[in-house]
């Protein structure tokens, strides 16, 4: 089921992406995809990009491990 959906997603998305050749005229190269399309996939990159970069920053200020007997704890010890 899974692998259908995936494939009409996909399918989807290539539609959208995926200019038609009479749409501006013969060799008019502006836009790579329709709009629709061009707004679908930066979008979903620039999505993806920021919740990397918020996940990264809320592991920096606070990684939330609590254990004493983490490895990390061995590494840090004043006496290495």
């Amino acid at each position: 089921m899974t692998d259908t959906i995936t494939a009409w997603i996909l399918s989807a998305l290539g539609y959208l992406c995926t200019a038609p050749a009479t749409a501006s005229g013969a060799g008019d190269h502006s836009l790579a995809g329709p709009l629709l399309g061009n707004v679908l996939v930066v979008g979903g990159a620039g999505l993806v990009t920021l919740s990397c970069i918020v996940a990264a920053l809320r592991m920096l200020i606070d990684p939330g491990e609590r254990d004493p007997n983490h490895p990390k704890y061995r590494v840090l010890h004043a006496d290495r």
